[in-house]
């Protein structure tokens, strides 16, 4: 650590670029020397992707930035693509994550009112108290949509692979909420993951109501989010970064009358 602190300011920060953003928090712990370098824009250009100014050029937040890790710290679920998408780097990796907004997806019968009902946020939040019906708060988008119906429902979600993190792994999962009168009968939903014109696409089941049981620790149940809603992993894949294709995501469910989804999300998949 001497060696270290003799280095010129550069140096160093041309080092702590090499690791991650969470390192580099760390780091700038150490000392003032190192906090100069670990703050510093080399550093953190180098944690921001590199069409990170596309991205971010419709969100007046980062209009206001000063500072690379000003900027990447305020790249926290900025809306993109018309509103219709959500975009964020993850803090520890520095990997791109999304969410596909509901009307992003292509729900079958989405416009037809004795299947879904379309709710605008705020005005829909705690709405339908008779029917026990509430919108958590967090929510990204300006609507979210509820299943009124019993019958087999199907939802497909796409993202360009071109957007995402190389070299990462992701999943996805679909994040939802429920009322208290959710009619489900605990069927699974069938899900399929793939990239566009791929054999090697991903096949599973899920359950989006039902808890999870003892001994069950594949992620196919729902569990509760930091933010109030639920989501359930629908599958992983894993992004090369050497193809422009697109990732396929396919839900069919049976009997699920009262799910409220906000969108599926895409993340990279935590490290053990």
């Amino acid at each position: 650590m001497t060696v270290m602190l003799a280095l010129p300011e550069g140096c160093i920060a041309a080092i702590i670029s090499l690791t991650t953003p969470r390192d580099a928090c760390r780091l700038a712990c150490v000392s003032t020397t190192f906090r100069s370098a670990a703050d510093s824009d080399i550093v953190w250009d180098r944690f921001l992707p590199p069409e990170y100014s596309s991205c971010l050029s419709s969100s007046p937040t980062t209009r206001l930035v000063l500072s690379k890790k000003e900027l990447y710290f305020c790249t926290c679920h900025n809306l993109i693509h018309n509103g219709k998408m959500s975009f964020w780097l993850d803090i520890s990796s520095g990997k791109k994550c999304y969410m596909i907004s509901p009307r992003e997806l292509n729900i079958v019968d989405g416009d037809d009112i004795y299947d879904w009902w379309w709710y605008s946020i705020p005005d829909g939040v705690g709405v339908d108290w008779w029917d026990q019906f509430y919108i958590p708060n967090n929510c990204r988008f300006p609507e979210v949509v509820r299943r009124v119906n019993l019958i087999q429902f199907e939802i497909g979600g796409k993202i360009t692979t071109s957007l995402l993190s190389p070299m990462t792994t992701y999943v996805a999962y679909l994040v939802f909420a429920e009322n208290r009168k959710c009619w489900v009968y605990d069927d699974p939903a069938e899900v399929s993951i793939g990239l566009a014109g791929s054999n090697n696409g991903q096949n599973r089941t899920v359950y989006i109501h039902q808890e999870q049981q003892d001994g069950d620790n594949d992620g196919c149940y729902p569990k509760m989010r930091a933010d109030g809603w639920l989501e359930t992993e629908l599958g992983e894949f894993f992004n090369g970064g050497d193809e422009n294709s697109e990732l396929l995501i396919n839900i069919k469910s049976e009997m699920k009358e009262g799910l409220l989804i906000q969108g599926i999300e895409i993340r990279p998949k935590k490290s053990n």
